[in-house]
């Protein structure tokens, strides 16, 4: 008789561990370029550490700058297919990949940002293997996706988002807004996807009972709204004059 070694939440555990010590990264190329987009508003760059050429512009005016990544996903993924895992023998097998990129904003003077949207889309399928003599196998998926915006240094935003058990396509969002008025942020991205299978192994009178599960990332994309930035009225200037020289004269007074 079958009997299932590893708990969904094991291997999940397992394989996390795993992830943590290193993973394939999706965006790391042999002949990688830096990236330098140009809108009205803002400059687009990667980081240093993120080399890479694989983007492509989807839209880009004084309002909003829209960039696929789909083309970085497709050439380490081949094509979608290559994230998944298949069992029929009662072995826990399993396997994970990460997207993992930087980039660097620059606004330009007048302008500000002022809203920030990841967009990702995942496939996952899970075939769990069921014997009518035997324990059923296993099959599961999970996906964490991870951004942050920082600037000088410091975190202004950070969200995560997880997708686990997806039969399927789904959608992930995350949106940043009230960024502020800094002139220069860093944007950080990462999304990590893990499956596991277990199967039933042949028993002498059945043959292996395969259990199969995958988990793709299939499309990605980054939308940076853009506004110019509010010009104080008169009234403002006069009104910050006047509480400079309110301070001067105390200060006066006080010496």
């Amino acid at each position: 008789m079958y009997t299932n070694t590893y708990t969904r939440e094991e291997g999940m555990k397992g394989t996390m561990a795993g992830l943590a010590l290193g993973v394939a990264l999706f965006g790391t190329a042999a002949h990688a370029e830096p990236i330098h987009i140009e809108s009205a508003a803002l400059v687009f760059d990667n980081l240093p550490s993120y080399a890479d050429d694989r983007v492509s512009i989807l839209a880009n005016s004084a309002d909003v700058l829209q960039l696929s990544l789909n083309e970085m996903i497709s050439r380490n993924s081949s094509g979608g297919a290559g994230w998944s895992v298949y069992d029929d023998q009662g072995s826990f097998a399993q396997t994970s990949n990460r997207y993992d990129t930087g980039y660097q904003l620059s606004v330009r003077d007048g302008y500000r940002i002022t809203s920030i949207e990841w967009n990702l889309t995942f496939d996952g399928q899970l075939q769990q293997a069921v014997s009518p003599i035997d324990p059923p196998g296993l099959a599961n998926n999970l996906t964490s996706n991870n951004i942050q915006l920082t600037s000088g240094g410091a975190t202004l935003q950070a969200d995560s988002r997880a997708l686990q058990d997806l039969n399927g396509s789904q959608s992930v969002q995350v949106t940043f807004n009230d960024i502020g008025f800094a002139s220069q942020y860093g944007l950080l991205l990462q999304s990590e996807v893990w499956m596991g299978a277990q199967g039933i192994p042949p028993n002498g009178i059945l043959p292996g009972i395969p259990s199969f599960a995958s988990m793709n990332l299939t499309g990605a994309t980054l939308t940076i709204h853009t506004a110019l930035a509010p010009v104080p009225e008169p009234g403002t200037y006069a009104m910050l004059l006047g509480g400079l020289a309110l301070i001067a004269g105390v200060a006066r007074r006080r010496r």
